[in-house]
């Protein structure tokens, strides 16, 4: 009936949340066979930020052009405070090529980027081979064609210091300005900007509050001619090991979200790791695991996993224990259970948990 209101289930719901600011609404809308506006109005009874139209006005699409030809396409996103995925289908709309993530170089690119070091600036080449002004240093960096930084007053991002130090982009625009890191706005038009910091208040900050960042993550001669004092950190953080603000990789947080639910606690979690305990909790509980305790292991529980796990599937063995079969697994394994390939009851598929 035309004007009905549309109820999602909870599993759609659920979809919304989770894939937020990964998938654009208008993608949703047809997934969902909706509007775009019952897509947010769920988004937004959840607590999510949603954006106030899914029209480009001719001033962002203009905005658009000019930032795809020297900024990343999640760069573009936070300052044009839309998603990624919006700009990149906006942008396949419009036939404009966004500089990639994490592209790989060809031997064209690096002969070409070979040939004009040093001979055009650094801005003209990244426009030419459709890189960020920040990827073309460090390549350049690590081709030997001279250092990074040939001034003070390059600029760098927000977005390129995460890169560089390995760091979130919370802490930088949080804990770091507390800190007195001197971030300046720049204004691409009148209602929008971002931020950016010079080489020179960069390297400031940075020498001031040396337990802040782990020079570990950062490749040698990076920062242009290393000054005595970052030689001397460099030292010491080979033998202090300071991990407590090290950005999470994808394996860490899997391991770590494996070993919860296998039964771990927090400090034996960090242990493992080799991370912090608060820095465990503070993902746990990111991940939404805040008021969820971890069910440890009990002796009968070991003792019915120990003598079924030959003969039974994961499901069935998580079904007679009250766990998930992802669970099951994780012990099995960290048990050390070597598991043969057997006929399921149920469907005569192997047995692979």
């Amino acid at each position: 009936m035309q004007g009905k209101k549309r109820e999602f289930t909870d599993e759609e719901v659920k979809y919304i949340i989770n894939n937020w600011e990964k998938e654009s609404p208008y993608s949703m809308r047809k997934r969902f066979n909706c509007s775009w506006y019952a897509v947010c109005r769920v988004a937004k009874q959840n607590g999510l930020d949603v954006p106030t139209s899914n029209e480009w006005t001719n001033e962002e699409i203009e905005t658009l052009k000019k930032l795809s030809e020297q900024y990343h396409y999640s760069e573009i996103a936070k300052i044009m405070n839309k998603t990624e995925n919006a700009i990149y289908l906006k942008a396949r709309k419009l036939g404009l090529t966004l500089i990639q993530d994490r592209r790989k170089w060809t031997k064209e690119e690096e002969s070409l980027l070979s040939d004009l070091w040093g001979t055009k600036s650094v801005e003209t080449i990244a426009k030419n081979l459709k890189r960020t002004v920040f990827s073309l240093k460090v390549k350049a960096v690590r081709m030997g064609l001279g250092p990074m930084i040939r001034n003070n007053y390059d600029l760098i991002t927000v977005t390129d210091i995460c890169d560089l130090l390995n760091v979130s982009r919370d802490r930088i625009t949080t804990t770091w300005v507390h800190l007195g890191l001197n971030l300046k706005k720049k204004k691409l038009t009148n209602n929008m900007s971002y931020y950016v910091i010079t080489w020179k208040d960069l390297m400031k900050f940075l020498e001031n509050n040396q337990n802040e960042w782990d020079s570990r993550c950062i490749e040698k001669n990076m920062l242009g001619i290393e000054p005595e004092w970052l030689k001397e950190k460099r030292m010491r953080d080979i033998d202090e090991n300071p991990l407590w603000y090290r950005k999470w990789t994808e394996d860490e947080i899997k391991q770590t979200e494996i070993l919860f639910k296998s039964g771990k606690n927090y400090l034996e979690i960090a242990k493992i790791i080799n991370r912090s305990e608060w820095a465990v909790a503070n993902l746990l509980r990111n991940m939404g695991y805040s008021y969820r305790l971890p069910q440890f292991w009990k002796g009968k529980e070991l003792k019915y996993l120990r003598e079924n796990y030959e003969n039974m599937t994961y499901a069935e063995i998580a079904e007679a224990l009250g766990r998930t079969p992802k669970a099951i697994g994780a012990k099995v394994e960290e048990l050390g259970y070597q598991k043969k390939l057997i006929k399921s009851k149920n469907n005569g598929g192997e047995n692979n948990g």
